[in-house]
């Protein structure tokens, strides 16, 4: 994804930075002086940072949300858990935010001198062993705050946002294994019929004036399907 967001990346700095008055000259800019290249100025330094920011970010989230479950049913009793909500992602995403942000902040430095001052670092250890040099540790936690301030909100509504896209493919994509390891299914007209058993032993739920095709065990590799009739009002049909 670094391929695609270092230009955008770059040129949103030098306009932060006031090197560029717009995007268009930015580009003719970077294009006239340093050829398609020149886009990618930084591109270890965004590296560097989001591959561990994105590792950090889903590993943090998932255990975040894990604790707060834990902690949330710690006086329920065996089999009455709370089910995780939508609030529950929210808080956990907003603190895996804050804390990623900050602990990946000195990477986030070295990648906006090396935007923004190319020329005076000759890459990634460079830039790092100069700022730390002349400026100190604390230099590379520069604008933590303002990075923290900004992704809490941001990581609090596209994790979330994510959650429930990806709760959604599994409901709805034939096959697919939902997070909480059972087999998705997808609703038909149909039936609470005698269930059919499927050559590979799944149950599916039999529907009338329909039919739906499954594998036969004698042919079950090749073009051959297996038609069972479903009857009911309505079912769900594991495929």
């Amino acid at each position: 994804s670094s391929v695609i967001l270092v230009p955008g990346e770059l040129i949103k700095q030098r306009l932060q930075m006031g090197q560029i008055s717009s995007v268009k000259q930015g580009i003719s800019t970077i294009w006239k002086n340093d050829g398609i290249l020149g886009f990618f100025a930084g591109y270890s330094g965004v590296c560097a940072r989001d591959i561990p920011y994105t590792m950090l970010e889903l590993g943090l989230y998932d255990n975040f949300k894990s604790l707060y479950l834990k902690f949330k049913n710690r006086n329920m009793e065996e089999g009455s858990e709370k089910p995780i909500t939508q609030f529950d992602e929210i808080i956990a995403a907003a603190i895996t935010g804050g804390i990623t942000g900050y602990i990946t902040n000195p990477l986030d430095v070295i990648k906006t001198k090396l935007m923004v001052d190319s020329d005076l670092y000759k890459g990634f250890i460079d830039c790092f062993r100069k700022s730390v040099s002349q400026h100190g540790i604390s230099s590379l936690f520069q604008g933590g705050l303002a990075r923290v301030a900004w992704l809490v909100p941001f990581t609090a509504i596209y994790l979330p946002v994510y959650e429930v896209f990806k709760r959604r493919l599994e409901l709805y994509t034939p096959g697919a294994t939902a997070s909480d390891g059972t087999q998705s299914a997808m609703k038909v007209k149909g039936g609470a019929q005698p269930r059919v058993q499927g050559w590979d032993g799944s149950a599916f739920l039999p529907v009338p004036s329909r039919s739906v095709r499954f594998p036969s065990e004698t042919y079950r590799n090749s073009r051959h399907r297996g038609t069972y009739r479903l009857d009911g009002d309505e079912c769900f049909v594991s495929f």
